[in-house]
């Protein structure tokens, strides 16, 4: 199975941090800090990936406001501002879109609600299989250190 382009860059942030890593030189704290970032940067993306296999079906005018609120409907997550703004906003835009009615957005949470839970397990998955590799090769790498 291919794994999507956000997961593999999950990828290569674990395989960063195991080349990276010396039990001298890097504490647990600062690199679970970054493995933790890396793995909410995926799920952001992959809420935004989401948002874009169903953007023609669901005819929603996708701002940052929209975007954040599917995010709480579907996924019960916030996904980073930073991100959103920079994929949805729109320098000069004066007017709120429609489409953040809060009656909008659960009915359009409804009606992807079944096909939003499948992703997000298809997400948590791949999050665990990861986390899985990167576990057996730090001890690998340990056991070859000692």
């Amino acid at each position: 199975m291919a794994l999507c382009c956000a997961c593999s860059l999950l990828s290569a942030s674990c395989r960063a941090e195991l080349r990276n890593y010396r039990d001298d030189t890097w504490e647990a704290p600062q690199r679970a800090a970054r493995l933790s970032a890396a793995v909410k940067r995926y799920k952001t993306y992959e809420m935004l990936y989401f948002f874009f296999q169903i953007a023609d079906e669901a005819g929603l005018d996708y701002t940052p406001l929209v975007v954040k609120r599917l995010c709480a409907h579907l996924f019960d997550r916030q996904g980073s501002q930073n991100i959103i703004v920079d994929i949805f906003g729109q320098k000069g835009r004066m007017h709120r879109s429609h489409d953040s009615d809060p009656d909008i957005i659960a009915a359009v949470a409804e009606r992807y609600r079944q096909q939003a839970d499948d992703h997000w397990q298809t997400v948590m998955k791949n999050i665990g299989r990861l986390k899985q590799d990167y576990r057996k090769n730090q001890n690998r790498q340990k056991g070859a250190g000692d």
